[in-house]
């Protein structure tokens, strides 16, 4: 089994988010004394190499900053810095892609040293390619802050990486904000908002597009790196996606709270306590682990209501559609094209 994070765990490396905080604060002229009360994290410690903090104390640190910041563009800018602020390996791999799909597997699997407070899964359809992205260390409560930040980082990588502006659509989990300035100076303008999951959509065409600094020899190098790294890591999952995990798969899709407990080899209550801290219940990850599994098999598969509700383990169709409008807000007929909107 995966060595889980919980949200106690000092499991995030300071550098990849914390540091780059307060470097923004000190830059900006704020108090960076105010940033850091109450989290645990000292200035100081930021300097040491290896330097890990839990994902509760990177919440407490994030909660301060959205409060402190003068303005809505923080976490778009800390994505600008993502990629020159990686390790060496992890960039250097990146750089030695030979497309865009090389680079998203190579992401996919190593994301944990980077961005760790991310899970993702890949869909395809006809002519379109879809990375669906959810929190597994962050707090639900910064769920906008973690997808501006994963969606800044992803527009600015790509720019470095082919020196060409991004041509994608970007459906966001959360309702349009009053001012969108900031969405369309960094992400462009094919944006749309109060959808149920983040996905990421782009024309199948674009991921063979070649890179011009692609090096299978570099390539081969950065990943045996970058995999030694990732072993010797003591976590490679959160709390949240592993679950996720389980509640995804054909064997483990219908596990309940005490099954998934028993395999973590702790109590129901202690499970709960434990999801709590991540801002989550189980049965918010049951949701949506079941709502991403229909909208793949309306969107994707083209399956009808009778066919899903027997794959979920529903009694009927009527009541899969209660269901999923519960998920939604809306009812299954109007996801049938839903990653087409892109084409």
């Amino acid at each position: 089994m995966q060595s889980i994070a919980y949200a106690q765990d000092k499991c995030i490396d300071s550098q990849l988010l914390a540091a780059s905080i307060v470097v923004m604060f000190e830059h900006r002229g704020l108090n960076v004394d105010r940033l850091l009360k109450g989290t645990g994290i000292f200035k100081q410690d930021l300097q040491l190499i290896e330097h890990m903090i839990s994902p509760l104390q990177l919440m407490s640190l994030i909660d301060n900053a959205m409060a402190l910041w003068p303005g809505n563009d923080l976490a778009f800018l800390l994505g600008q810095q993502w990629l020159p602020l990686q390790s060496g390996a992890l960039t250097n791999g990146l750089f030695c892609c030979n497309s865009l799909t090389q680079m998203q597997r190579f992401w996919h699997k190593y994301h944990w040293s980077s961005q760790p407070w991310l899970q993702g899964w890949h869909w395809r359809t006809k002519q379109m390619q879809h990375l669906l992205l959810q929190l597994d260390i962050g707090a639900q409560r910064q769920q906008r802050f973690f997808t501006e930040l994963a969606l800044s980082s992803l527009v600015s990588t790509y720019k470095r990486l082919t020196h060409r502006v991004w041509q994608g659509h970007f459906a966001l989990p959360y309702a349009e904000p009053k001012l969108l300035d900031q969405y369309y100076k960094y992400l462009g303008h094919d944006l749309s908002f109060n959808q149920p999951i983040c996905v990421i959509s782009y024309n199948a065409s674009t991921r063979h597009e070649p890179l011009e600094l692609a090096n299978s020899q570099g390539l081969k190098l950065a990943r045996q790196q970058v995999s030694q790294q990732r072993q010797a890591a003591k976590h490679q999952i959160g709390l949240p996606a592993y679950i996720r995990l389980l509640l995804t798969r054909p064997k483990t899709r219908c596990y309940t709270l005490p099954q998934v407990a028993e395999r973590l080899g702790l109590s129901s209550a202690t499970l709960k306590r434990r999801l709590k801290a991540y801002d989550i219940s189980f049965q918010q990850l049951q949701d949506e682990a079941n709502m991403q599994h229909a909208i793949f098999l309306l969107a994707v598969s083209g399956e009808s209501n009778l066919t899903i509700a027997k794959q979920l383990h529903f009694a009927d169709s009527n009541n899969f559609r209660r269901s999923f409008k519960r998920w939604t807000g809306q009812l299954p007929s109007q996801f049938k094209y839903w990653l087409s909107h892109a084409n």
